[in-house]
């Protein structure tokens, strides 16, 4: 799970030569936070990251003498940023002034790891590993034990025939352990978040248990915490999301196209099925996503050639901030619905991106799709296009 609450910041894990900041917190600024860790199982010498929420500065940390330590500086009241090892993430809730003590051991992925804070969610989110642990020790074991599998598959100082193993064993627990969510830790998750108080972390632990199960007992129950939601936490990430997943009516292919209100990056207004009389394409997508990016020259040229036959438009999964600060690199429409477009994407089932969604010209759902190879395949039998199907055909002579 912790591995999709922040897919973006994976794309860390890859940068060289990034410009680091000194983790010296001697001169700290006097409203910096101190984070101080002690660390077992670790060598001297293991990297660590930090970085801020929304942000691509980072701070490098060396463990020495099994300890580290580092100052950052909170741009707000509260500000989030993730403690990183092989792209496991443990989440950090910052307060200027505040001091924070970390407690890890090699043996435990990261994101169990324990953090020392006055901060409300910081305690609330160590309850709900401890609840884990004691209550549903096979599900927490197991997510361990994948998590450090992920983590082995980036470690440089390991040999090639060991990441390839720890690749198999990351690929084959997964299953393991969708299945122990779905039959244990789901529903004894909510069953917990129903006496905690409100916190970030039942935000996010809500959001994904809807994302794969939508079974109608974890419904109800889940419909039960999201009443827990404060109205001051509604434009907080997942939350949109979380409620729509609850009761937003969803998209049936052969049926007629859920329509939204979305917005152009000069603020007029749109709807999805203004385009009727032509085919549509509703392409999900977010700045982070790396097939996303690879994908939009290849659209470009896609509409370029049969803009008399269809209209592709991208609608945005970023918070508006950073969709609006987004480059515009296409000829086709880019929309965005100030809320992540939380209920056009559970409306048509996204759960990965990019996701393409093929819309007749009468506004039928002709297919929901998620890659460009799988769009493609379905496109072609609708409009016919040489370079599409001359891509698909050099695809399947390299797979095969």
């Amino acid at each position: 799970m912790k591995r999709n609450i922040l897919a973006s910041l994976l794309a860390l894990c890859a940068m060289a030569g990034q410009a680091q900041e000194s983790q010296n917190s001697s001169s700290a600024p006097l409203d910096s936070a101190i984070i101080e860790g002690v660390v077992t199982n670790m060598p001297d010498g293991t990297l660590l990251s930090i970085t801020r929420d929304y942000d691509n500065s980072r701070k490098d940390i060396i463990i020495k003498d099994g300890k580290f330590r580092v100052a950052v500086l909170p741009k707000q009241k509260e500000d989030t940023y993730y403690l990183s090892h092989y792209c496991q993430l443990q989440t950090l809730y910052v307060e200027p002034g505040l001091k924070i003590k970390v407690k890890g051991d090699g043996a435990t992925t990261i994101s169990n790891w324990y953090v020392e804070s006055t901060n409300h969610d910081q305690k609330e989110y160590n309850a709900y590993v401890q609840f884990a642990k004691e209550n549903v020790p096979d599900y927490y074991e197991l997510e361990n034990k994948n998590s450090l599998a992920y983590e082995k598959r980036f470690d440089g100082s390991l040999t090639q025939e060991e990441r390839n193993k720890a690749t198999q064993e990351d690929r084959a627990s997964r299953p393991q352990l969708e299945a122990l969510k779905k039959e244990k830790y789901n529903a004894a998750i909510i069953e917990f978040m129903k006496g905690r108080p409100f916190s970030k972390r039942m935000i996010t632990e809500l959001y994904f248990i809807l994302l794969r199960d939508d079974s109608p007992a974890i419904i109800e129950n889940a419909r039960e915490v999201f009443k827990k939601y404060p109205q001051e936490a509604m434009n907080e990430r997942y939350v949109a999301e979380t409620k729509a997943l609850l009761y937003a009516d969803k998209a049936k292919i052969g049926e007629q196209m859920k329509d939204f209100t979305l917005f152009d990056r000069e603020g007029k207004k749109h709807q999805l099925s203004e385009f009727k009389g032509k085919y549509s394409v509703l392409e999900f997508t977010s700045i982070g996503c790396g097939p996303c990016k690879m994908s939009k020259p290849i659209l470009d040229e896609l509409y370029k050639r049969n803009k008399d036959k269809m209209e592709i438009i991208a609608i945005s999964k970023d918070p508006e901030k950073i969709w609006m600060g987004e480059e515009r690199e296409v000829s086709y429409h880019e929309w965005n619905d100030h809320q992540r477009a939380a209920e056009p994407s559970v409306a048509y089932g996204v759960t990965a991106i990019p996701t393409f969604v093929l819309v007749d010209p009468n506004g039928k759902v002709l297919d929901i799709n998620t890659g460009l190879h799988d769009f493609f395949v379905t496109l072609i039998k609708y409009i016919p296009d040489e370079e599409a199907q001359k891509m698909l055909t050099e695809y399947n002579s390299h797979k095969h």
